[in-house]
């Protein structure tokens, strides 16, 4: 996983309250955004209490970046490797998300340390998801060879109008951070020192 941040801690206390309270039939729906970054909607019904919605909107992307509005890169395949048959993807996802979640809380390991570690893996999910294009990469070049269906410039999206790119080869990958200076001294100050 890319290191963007530690897990959503949030996220983790409705999941671990939601799995030590399976027996207690309560709705449950809550909306939050993390650091105006990645927007959160978790939804339980009472219809059926052992199913958790979580819907996930991922940062915006700067204006040089392409944007498809589905996940990134890799991400499916991220997230089946990291939540295995734990967690089933929607497709479509809910209107105004990337990615919609669906968590069978009743097939959760029995294992208190298992349990815990999985909640604190799918309260990683945006580290699952945004860093699974770098994944990508990094794996084809341990390999020497390029992916064949990626772009060849592709957007790694760390905060809202905050990306950096990278330019994937067989041998090697460029990384280029852009610069912004709202600030005409520190245009000055970043151009005489580059």
């Amino acid at each position: 996983m890319i290191l963007l941040q530690s897990h959503s801690r949030f996220l983790f206390q409705t999941l671990l309250n939601r799995a030590q309270n399976l027996e207690k039939g309560v709705e449950l729906d809550h909306h939050w955004v993390e650091f105006d970054d990645v927007r959160y909607h978790i939804q339980v019904s009472m219809k059926n209490p052992h199913v958790l919605l979580l819907s996930v909107s991922l940062p915006t992307p700067s204006s040089e970046t392409i944007f498809v509005c589905g996940p990134p890169f890799g991400a499916i395949e991220a997230i089946k490797a990291a939540y295995g048959n734990l967690v089933q993807i929607l497709d479509p996802p809910r209107d105004g998300f990337n990615l919609t979640l669906k968590i069978n809380l009743s097939k959760l390991p029995a294992n208190q340390e298992q349990k815990h570690a999985f909640l604190v893996k799918v309260a990683s999910i945006r580290e699952v998801v945004l860093g699974a294009p770098l994944r990508v990469i990094l794996e084809h070049l341990a390999a020497r060879t390029v992916a064949p269906d990626l772009d060849p410039l592709v957007a790694l999206v760390h905060r809202p109008n905050e990306s950096f790119f990278l330019f994937p080869q067989a041998d090697k990958v460029t990384v280029v951070y852009p610069m912004r200076f709202n600030d005409s001294i520190d245009i000055v100050l970043a151009t005489s020192f580059l």
